[in-house]
């Protein structure tokens, strides 16, 4: 599956899903030299280069190719080239939005090449593996490039990325995730290797609840929680019952399967035998459609707060058959970042960016791939400051180096031992090509603001 292919294939997968449900080891360190007798190694020694900078696994004096994954690089053919690996989803539950994702990171470094690369350097991805989503095979994938790259551009998933985090330990890997468990922040957990971006679901969960009383016209008082067992759902959850109890609200049910065994029939049914005022949850978008259509038909309305991987734009276009409901005023949508429109540098370039590859789409999955980058461009840039763009100098340097975003997030302090808690809630909105309208940017409820961030990750 390539990348470039029309973002449409997002929403004829979501169609689809919606018409079936209603029928600290080795060092990686090489040299870097012309000499074609050369082999690198994970066990060879760094040296420093003619511009004063080690280099390792990954990094080359030759420039990167034109175009990778029907992408161009954007390379400066007088510059080497920093490569980084690609685990994505292109057969599993999140196949229908991988693409959006990839060019999206792809784009970013696009842009990142011709406006100066990363000193000395530009940035590649190289061509992307396919996990389906599940751990043994994300294993697998990451085997596959470790000897190929320096870093991560994305590893899709909580858990997933969790499963190799002991092999990236070994290869001074680190990653961007595409997952926003609270455990990324957090050196306990990560290592110092996942470089986090955004806020942490359970903030987000915090959040969707306060803002819903805060905001809404409806009585609130019972809720119901479902999503994906593990740290995606898990850790939503935690926040959601955080700020229940907070509030006395009362939580009717929980419903936290494994992906693979997230039954919509299940999950509909405990919304009608126990009806909520509203529900939170932390699905894939075709989950998420399946189960508010199969509500829907059971006369349920319901006021659903989603977790940001839930919602797609599919939702709200001409023809999708439940552009109705998301449209009806009780749909929301949480995210780490404003969306596709918003007035920012980094939006406003992201958007010429696209429009100079020919994407047309204004998908949040867009957003979300490109700003998946901006942290990992920040520690690239500052291992190259330090001299050191082996895998041990570009870890070291996520240890403890502010990042920013040109206005996209705040700006960050990677390894402080603290998860942001800062969301942007939306509103479903097909008349906006992101579909999606900002209600509330930067919110931070008073749940989020009275809990102990520094007391580690929240499940």
């Amino acid at each position: 599956m390539k990348p470039l292919r029309k973002q449409g294939i997002i929403i004829f997968s979501i169609l689809a899903l919606v018409l079936a449900a209603c029928g600290g080891g080795t060092t990686e360190e090489t040299v870097e030299e012309a000499a074609p007798e050369v082999v690198e190694t994970l066990d060879s020694p760094a040296v420093t280069t003619a511009a004063g900078v080690k280099t390792g696994v990954g990094v080359t004096s030759e420039p990167c190719p034109e175009e990778i994954g029907g992408v161009p690089t954007g390379a400066d053919p007088s510059k080497g080239c920093i490569y980084l690996g690609m685990l994505n989803d292109y057969t599993g539950p999140y196949a229908a939005v991988a693409p959006a994702l990839e060019t999206a990171q792809r784009g970013f470094w696009l842009w990142a090449n011709t406006t100066g690369g990363i000193g000395d350097y530009s940035v590649a991805i190289i061509e992307g593996a396919d996990t389906s989503f599940n751990p043994q095979k994300h294993l697998e994938q990451y085997n596959a490039q470790r000897d190929k790259v320096a870093a991560l551009a994305m590893t899709l998933g909580t858990n997933q990325t969790l499963f190799i985090l002991d092999e990236m330990d070994k290869d001074n890997m680190i990653g961007a995730p595409m997952s926003w468990y609270s455990g990324w922040s957090y050196k306990s957990l990560d290592k110092g290797l996942v470089v986090e971006f955004g806020a942490a679901y359970c903030a987000d969960g915090m959040n969707a609840l306060d803002w819903a009383l805060s905001n809404l016209p409806v009585d609130i008082k019972t809720i119901g929680i479902m999503g994906f067992a593990g740290d995606y759902g898990g850790d939503w959850a935690e926040g959601i019952k955080y700020a229940a109890e907070r509030n006395g609200i009362t939580v009717a049910w929980e419903y936290l399967p494994p992906t693979l065994e997230f039954d919509v029939a299940q999950a509909v049914g405990l919304m009608v035998t126990q009806p909520v005022d509203a529900y939170f949850p932390a699905v894939n978008p075709g989950n998420m459609a399946q189960v508010a259509g199969g509500a829907f038909q059971q006369g349920l309305t319901p006021i659903a707060m989603m977790a940001a991987p839930s919602y797609n734009d599919a939702f709200v276009q001409e023809g999708f058959p439940l552009k109705p409901l998301f449209e009806s005023g009780s749909m929301y949508s949480m995210a780490w970042v404003a969306p596709y429109e918003a007035d920012t540098t980094a939006h406003a370039t992201m958007r010429a960016t696209f429009a100079s590859m020919g994407l047309e789409s204004a998908s949040s999955f867009l957003v979300a791939g490109w700003s998946s980058q901006y942290h990992l461009k920040g520690v690239l840039e500052a291992a190259v400051k330090g001299g050191d763009l082996t895998r041990a100098g570009i870890r070291r340097a996520a240890a403890n180096v502010y990042v920013e975003s040109d206005g996209m997030m705040q700006t960050r302090e990677l390894g402080q031992n603290r998860a942001d808690n800062d969301s942007y809630i939306n509103i479903p909105d097909g008349s906006i090509g992101s579909g999606a309208r900002l209600l509330a940017p930067g919110y931070v409820g008073p749940s989020a603001e009275s809990y102990d961030w520094t007391s580690g990750p929240c499940a």
